[in-house]
């Protein structure tokens, strides 16, 4: 159905670093690029390939971010543990000690200082979820996003919407090309479960305007931090990861 006004969604990836010369996350946003077609939907998508260092990574995103102005923001990065899309359901505070791509390690320190030690996705992870399996899309909950460079980039980009900026979900996907990992997803299913999270975090952006608007409330959100986050007692549900 098309939409008034296009809901603006940016899609990011990382490129190589140490034991990933080849990053399959660059290759799917370079892929939805230029094979993705969205407009008849209403949906304006923009694209960035961001660099894995603990100087330059949140800078890029920025720009990107200010560049675009999206609705909706879907990171994406690849993890040696994961066989299908993994949608995380957390970031912490925290980096940890592992070089980036320039050979640089952050010091053990808080991403924010006073920041929470945790955030909760803005983009509901269940919903993203629901949308990947009802295409036959293997995707899980994951609740460990790690300590590199792709949970602060999560957090950063969580504490962002906190202040007013786009809605976030930060997706794992399989490092694919190395015959000694088990990914139950190709490429080419990768680039249409990217399709379908763009369709679906658009959704979720156009149901937060309308509720918005229903409430006559200047800042928007899409409920997920109750939708997904916690459980009758307390606790993020979802399994451990690593």
């Amino acid at each position: 159905m098309k939409r008034a006004y296009p809901i603006r969604v940016l899609v990011t990836g990382f490129g190589p670093f140490p034991g990933v010369p080849h990053n399959a996350s660059e290759t799917l946003v370079r892929l939805l690029a230029t094979q993705a077609q969205f407009g008849a939907n209403g949906i304006e998508v923009s694209t960035a390939v961001l660099p894995v260092t603990w100087e330059s990574a949140h800078k890029a995103a920025s720009s990107a971010v200010a560049a675009f102005a999206p609705d909706a923001v879907l990171h994406f990065g690849v993890s040696r543990r994961a066989t299908a899309f993994e949608i995380e359901s957390r970031a912490v505070n925290m980096c940890g000690q592992r070089p980036d791509a320039h050979g640089r390690i952050a010091p053990p320190m808080p991403l924010v200082r006073a920041g929470k030690p945790l955030l909760a996705p803005t983009l509901a992870p269940l919903h993203l979820i629901r949308a990947l399996r009802r295409a036959n899309v293997p995707a899980e909950l994951s609740r460990n996003a790690g300590r590199y460079l792709c949970n602060a980039l999560y957090y950063r980009s969580l504490a962002r919407e906190g202040d007013g900026g786009p809605l976030a979900a930060f997706i794992h996907m399989p490092v694919l090309g190395d015959p000694s990992l088990r990914s139950r997803i190709t490429m080419t299913q990768a680039v249409d479960g990217a399709r379908i999270l763009v369709q679906a975090a658009a959704e979720a952006v156009l149901r937060a305007k309308r509720q918005t608007a229903r409430q006559g409330r200047r800042r928007y959100r899409d409920g997920s931090q109750t939708f997904h986050r916690l459980g009758r007692s307390g606790g993020p549900v979802g399994r451990e990861r690593g």
